[in-house]
């Protein structure tokens, strides 16, 4: 039921997101090699995404668990950026989505942040991009700063707690859900999460009382969730 749990309930990819990109909790530059004119050089497909994707991300750094901008690298792209241009790059970073261009969502999401390191929208886009990415240890760190910036937005609490459920973290994406839930306590799906991550806890009791929640507000309890709690 853990795994089946996971790929059901994945945040922002149908096809889940279960590899690791390095957060470490150090600052991480991510630069490329190559000429600055001609750009740099792929050598095979595999190569050519981890450039592109790299060049995307180019002006922001992972520090301290959360998305900072990276001066030197920003100021290398010479953007010229101002507060108002984020609204037009998040927009396009949901038709790349759209199109599952990823890291075409990143570069946009990364300009929205660029023009607007206060606004909470273009952390949470960034952090849908990354977990269509697979890279679910950046899309944390852009969730949190997410978060951090608008602690009222439920939505983004949830693709936080989804995020560290698919990362392994069952307390913390229990306790994530309790967040999203102060702030919406009618939110069925957060407490059909919920009473998954009381279960997986050791608390049957709390998932009982979880699953008559959910089924009170229209959350989706998995049907073999019922037996194992009263059990």
């Amino acid at each position: 039921m853990r795994n089946g749990s996971v790929v059901l309930w994945c945040a922002a990819c149908a096809a889940g997101a279960m590899a690791l990109a390095g957060c470490t909790g150090q600052a991480t530059r991510v630069s490329i090699e190559g000429d600055g004119a001609a750009g740099p050089v792929a050598k095979s497909p595999e190569d050519y995404r981890k450039v592109r994707f790299a060049e995307a991300m180019r002006g922001l750094a992972i520090r301290d668990g959360l998305v900072r901008v990276d001066a030197e690298a920003a100021g290398e792209l010479a953007l010229n950026l101002r507060p108002a241009d984020g609204a037009g790059a998040i927009a396009r970073g949901e038709s790349r989505l759209a199109e599952n261009d990823f890291s075409g969502a990143v570069a946009e999401y990364r300009t929205a942040i660029l023009a607007d390191a206060g606004s909470a929208a273009g952390y949470e886009g960034l952090g849908d991009a990354l977990v269509c990415k697979r890279k679910d240890d950046m899309a944390l760190a852009a969730y949190r700063t997410a978060v951090m910036l608008a602690p009222r937005d439920a939505d983004a609490r949830m693709k936080l707690a989804e995020t560290l459920n698919r990362n392994g973290d069952i307390a913390g994406w229990a306790a994530e859900l309790e967040n999203v839930l102060a702030i919406d306590g009618g939110h069925g799906e957060a407490h059909a999460r919920l009473a998954v991550a009381r279960y997986y806890l050791g608390d049957k009791e709390a998932a009982r009382e979880e699953i008559v929640l959910a089924e009170r507000f229209g959350g989706a309890v998995p049907p073999q969730l019922r037996d194992l709690v009263n059990n």
